[in-house]
């Protein structure tokens, strides 16, 4: 096992060694000690540093970790006591490349260099990738594959072709992740009509923390596992969840599905029983620790007494020891559904219908479906195939297999949110580097609301900006702001021409570097908002740059008042009827598939006015008695009738 770990490591920094055309240089991302440029003063053959003494080195530092898994921190008790100086002196017998890449490794980015580690994991085995979304963990994924070749003649020539059905026979194990699905993105119901195909389960898309939930129901009491989407075991942290889970499944009598086992998955949200409604996504840090300790919670208000965690399942993997990866979307949920036995608040299975995508009224039914979800606020829909799990099986359908998230901010431009005052930026040499431009000093944007627009554009005052959210911009957007901005840089320490307010909460890891003294203006989108730790107001969600203005001034840009009334609007209930809310972004929604025109509306006039022997009263027939018709559809509906009366006269 040994060999096969020191093999994929090997080949991993080889590839990046062999790729990289940087200078031997460390950089500044280099620890005190390890010498800039140059080769190491103490540096010598005889004591080079080998993959596995890495490897044993992180493994006891990470032992000693109280952010390690619980399976990290066992192992403390066997291994050898190693502090950050056994690190050092790891360092100090390195040269200079290779103590780039080893802190590269440490801080897990390897930028500039992109490594796809599908392609690392095929060059051990071809179906070595496979069998990774199965069993998400190196060494219980090489002791599958070679469990799946036992049984074969050495050198035979079914030992060469291990595959589908080899594959598709490897079962989940409890304690270790499965792999997670691949996603599309979706910019229109008419992108939706191209991925979509058979009859689909449109979900709404909870907006909680991801969780993957290991049940072994032959345990006294049974034994529950959580992992998080990053396949960090959670378990600790959620122990919250833990009396919800085991009420829902009904361990140990007549009325459990369960005997064995089982692998579910599921979103954590916090619910109100005041309010009979899930809160938004910020409040799970206030009843979710991690580690023992609560992050960022002193400005946030405690947790009440009405609020409780609670899981909303949507799918299940294992039962009794069954894998369910090759089974159908539509059998997996049934399974589910007569697992899980719902308590409103604690534990509840995801509302969702089935649209076939091969009928006549599919897109209106998903616009229809969407927009309701709009109206009520939620984050989105998420569209599921039937289809397996994992498709390991050849398929003729181009997206088998492949789930699609919908959201409103995809599409458009429904997530622009206004302009922002770019006030400042900072820089990070990883980041730089994946650009292509040289000299770059800026990497980060620290944009802000104006507090004080009034009294700079009456009495020339000094602006007073809370800073709210950093961005980054891609290579060509940076390009146009270096050639055309003017922002004035200087150190913020002898920054005089603006005030700032940066949040202790604000969410970056690159501090700023630069004020600028004209500030620029960005053009922002977001995905929803949030309230992050101790930033005590709501901020953009997933915020990314679509527009640089440099014919706009930071005068006319976003206050903070102003941000939190769209934040608020986006939020909470509509103030107008619902139904209105509802037909308005329906037709909102038509309007934004290509060339403005809904991409069902050409199919929905043709079937509303075929001709019969009374077109009039037909079409109005039709007309008023299909509530799925869409409002495009149905005004050029009204239009054709009134057309075919006047001709009939």
């Amino acid at each position: 096992m040994k060999s096969v770990s020191s093999l994929i490591f090997t080949s991993l920094l080889a590839t990046a060694l062999a790729h990289s055309s940087e200078s031997q240089a460390c950089g500044a991302a280099l620890r005190p000690g390890v010498p800039y440029g140059g080769p190491n003063p103490t540096y010598s053959d005889k004591h080079r540093v080998t993959v596995e003494e890495i490897d044993t080195l992180l493994q006891e530092l990470a032992s000693r970790t109280k952010w390690s898994s619980p399976a990290i921190r066992s192992t403390q008790a066997g291994l050898t006591t190693r502090d950050r100086g056994d690190l050092e002196g790891v360092y100090r017998r390195l040269n200079a490349k290779e103590a780039k890449w080893l802190t590269r490794l440490v801080l897990k980015d390897y930028r500039p260099l992109i490594l796809d580690s599908r392609l690392v994991y095929q060059c051990c085995h071809p179906v070595l990738p496979a069998i990774l979304q199965i069993q998400d963990d190196f060494a219980a994924a090489i002791n599958a594959l070679q469990a799946a070749k036992s049984p074969m003649l050495p050198n035979s020539s079914r030992q060469a072709r291990l595959g589908n059905e080899s594959i598709a026979s490897i079962k989940p194990r409890l304690g270790i992740k499965v792999g997670r699905q691949n996603w599309f993105k979706a910019r229109s119901i008419k992108h939706c009509s191209t991925l979509g195909y058979g009859r689909m389960s449109v979900e709404n898309k909870i907006d909680g923390e991801y969780c993957q939930i290991h049940i072994d129901a032959t345990r006294d009491p049974p034994r529950i596992q959580i992992f998080s989407k990053s396949g960090k075991d959670s378990t600790e942290d959620r122990q919250g969840l833990r009396s919800p889970i085991l009420k829902s499944l009904k361990l140990g009598t007549s009325a459990s599905n369960v005997r064995k086992n089982c692998i579910l998955e599921g979103e954590l949200v916090v619910y109100s029983d005041l309010e009979g409604k899930i809160l938004p996504f910020h409040r799970i840090r206030n009843h979710v620790a991690r580690r023992g300790r609560f992050m960022n919670t002193e400005d946030d208000t405690p947790p009440k007494p009405y609020e409780n965690l609670m899981i909303v399942y949507y799918d299940m993997l294992l039962l009794d020891d069954r894998s369910l990866l090759d089974i159908r979307h539509s059998e997996r949920f049934k399974l589910l559904e007569r697992t899980i036995h719902c308590d409103k608040g604690r534990a509840e299975i995801v509302p969702r219908q089935v649209v076939d995508f091969g009928g006549r009224y599919a897109i209106s039914d998903l616009r229809q479906a969407f927009a309701k979800t709009i109206v009520e606020r939620g984050e989105g829909l998420v569209l599921k195939p039937d289809d397996p799990y994992f498709n390991f099986h050849n398929s003729s359908k181009r997206f088998s297999g492949l789930c699609i998230k919908l959201k409103k901010e995809y599409i458009g431009n429904f997530g622009d949110i206004g302009d922002f005052a770019v006030v400042g930026a900072g820089f990070n040499a990883s980041k730089a580097r994946s650009y292509m431009i040289p000299d770059l000093k800026w990497t980060h944007f620290f944009l802000g609301c104006l507090e004080n627009r009034e009294e700079v554009k009456r009495w020339n005052a000094t602006p007073e900006f809370t800073v709210v959210t950093v961005v980054e911009l891609n290579e060509t957007q940076l390009k146009s702001l270096l050639a055309f901005g003017n922002p004035m840089p200087v150190e913020p320490a002898i920054n005089v021409d603006t005030r700032l307010k940066i949040p202790r909460g604000l969410e970056t890891n690159t501090p700023m570097c630069f004020a600028f003294r004209n500030p620029l203006v960005f053009d922002l989108r977001c995905f929803s908002f949030d309230k992050p730790g101790n930033m005590g107001f709501w901020t953009p969600r997933f915020p990314a740059v679509s527009k640089i203005h440099f014919d706009r001034d930071y005068t006319d840009t976003i206050s903070l008042e102003e941000l939190q009334e769209k934040a608020k609007e986006a939020t909470t209930g509509p103030d107008m009827d619902d139904s209105q809310e509802n037909l308005a972004w329906i037709a909102r929604l038509e309007g934004a598939d290509p060339r403005g025109r809904a991409v069902d509306a050409v199919s929905q006039l043709t079937a509303t006015t075929m001709p019969t022997p009374s077109p009039v009263k037909s079409t109005q027939a039709t007309s008023e008695s299909d509530p799925r018709l869409s409002p495009v559809a149905f005004r050029s509906v009204g239009r054709a009738s009134v057309n075919l009366g006047q001709t009939i006269d």
